[in-house]
């Protein structure tokens, strides 16, 4: 099978009819592009031009030597292969040739079938080393660039000790290449890691895995040389290069994200303290107004005077709504989200309010990943019906499969929702009483990506869609949830 790649020789002999021979025997195969020049110096004129893959000179040449001529390219071309073509009995310059960087010689004489066959097969060998070494010295300039140019700190274990790291690793730690390479991890990590396990003891648990091709990635913290305490998030793998293992670790500098954290979660703290602390005096003096209300009432018949007392009770009952709203709205997110059976829910958030629920297909054993205040969705959607469906309104809630997410519906036989406000039902502040209930049912569903939707008709029944991602439910063992 003939060789598909072609190669470009520059072939240099002053013999005029040893080139032509020679071009038509390198040649006949098709592997190789063949170029003559009939004296060292006329190739040399034409190198930059033609810039061939290979040189194939004559030792014996009138103008300038093949060894001479051999100089002269590695002095301006470097690694440029060179096969020299001599006469035999001439070991000194074959010697000597190679000893000047040649890449392979060929004594002429005998049959030239076979001696140019076997000049062909240098070359190859020749221009296909040079293109592997070529590609390694880039793949590795490239890799160096990167290496250079990263915005972490990287380092280059072998065995368990550093053999080199870049320049952002200097500058993130405050040292010289002096004071990191050859030391051990755990010689500069704090003694205790973040997962509790002491730093020589993690350390080397980690390293073990990521050199038996496990990546790792975990919390480490650093005390650097300047004594300066660093929280890291680092990723380490096995670098699958020639040589004896090596790992590479990617540190990411996360000290100030975390002390940025740590003060938002003291914030928060102190927050919801105040909170708790003001929501709790003002509902003492709610009831104490609303004491002294009552005493008021007792004292009086005027019925304009009676009026005014019931409109203050109604002003006193929708402050403390306001404030109940402020402790559910504080308490969303603060847990995390959970699995949570969805009939259990529903059934917890109708208990006690004077409900004819009607739970249909799909619900039974289908949970949903969601915050852990799941529940008062549906409380306050029930509410809500309470509120505008009538006196004693029928609910149904049902379930359904829809493009691998889970479909709820909530629908009830009131009135419904005119086709202007089905947005605007879920804003805060709209409707006739806080006007809180379904805006927070929005953004508790908002946690995990539930999305609410009034698509009922109005005069026909409000009808509330909750649609669930694939992601965020699953069907508990024995379920008999419906399926698509």
């Amino acid at each position: 099978m003939l060789p598909t790649a072609r190669y470009s020789v520059l072939y240099v002999d002053d013999e005029l009819t040893l080139l032509d021979v020679g071009k038509a025997f390198l040649e006949a195969s098709g592997a190789l592009s063949i170029e003559t020049a009939p004296s060292g110096r006329d190739a040399l004129a034409r190198l930059d031009e033609l810039a061939p893959d290979a040189v194939i000179a004559d030792y014996r040449m009138h103008d300038m030597d093949g060894i001479e001529l051999l100089k002269e390219i590695r002095q301006r071309f470097g690694d440029l292969p060179f096969i020299l073509f001599t006469g035999r009995g001439r070991e000194e310059v074959v010697v000597e040739a190679l000893n000047h960087g040649a890449d392979g010689y060929v004594q002429k004489g005998g049959d030239p079938r076979s001696q140019f066959a076997e000049l062909e097969h240098l070359i190859v060998q020749a221009v296909e080393r040079r293109r592997a070494v070529l590609a390694l010295r880039d793949s590795e300039e490239r890799y160096r660039a990167l290496f250079e140019g990263a915005n972490d700190p990287i380092f280059i274990f072998e065995g368990d000790r550093f053999v080199d790291c870049n320049s952002k690793a200097l500058e993130t730690f405050r040292c010289t290449r002096e004071v990191l390479i050859g030391r051990r991890p755990w010689e500069l990590s704090a003694p205790i890691q973040p997962d509790g396990v002491p730093a020589r003891e993690s350390a080397v648990e980690k390293m073990k895995a990521a050199y038996a091709g496990e990546p790792q990635f975990f919390e480490w913290r650093i005390h650097g040389p300047s004594s300066r305490i660093y929280d890291t998030e680092m990723s380490l793998s096995r670098l699958d290069v020639k040589g004896p293992p090596r790992l590479q670790a990617i540190v990411r500098d996360v000290t100030d994200r975390r002390r940025t954290e740590n003060d938002l979660i003291a914030a928060n703290r102190k927050m919801h303290l105040l909170s708790s602390i003001t929501r709790h005096d003002i509902l003492n003096q709610l009831t104490v107004l609303q004491g002294y209300l009552g005493l008021t009432r007792d004292q009086t018949a005027d019925p304009v005077l009676l009026g005014y007392l019931d409109r203050q009770e109604t002003a006193i009952e929708f402050i403390r709504r306001q404030i109940a709203f402020t402790q559910d709205y504080q308490d969303l997110g603060v847990r995390a989200p959970e699995y949570q059976d969805l009939g259990d829910c529903i059934a917890r958030a109708a208990k006690g309010l004077a409900l004819d629920l009607i739970l249909l297909a799909g619900v039974d054993g289908v949970e949903v990943y969601a915050d852990p205040m799941l529940e008062k969705v549906f409380y306050n959607i029930f509410e809500n019906t309470l509120r505008y469906a009538g006196p004693a309104p029928t609910v149904r809630v049902g379930c359904s499969r829809q493009d691998g997410g889970q479909v709820v519906v909530v629908e009830d036989d009131g009135p419904g929702i005119p086709a202007g406000e089905k947005e605007k039902i879920f804003a805060r502040g709209f409707g006739r009483n806080t006007g809180l209930g379904l805006f927070l049912v929005r953004e508790i569903l908002a946690t995990t990506g539930i999305v609410i939707h009034e698509t009922g008709e109005a005069g026909r029944g409000a009808r509330f869609e909750l649609l669930v991602p694939e992601r965020n439910w699953q069907v508990r063992a024995g379920g008999t949830a419906a399926g698509p």
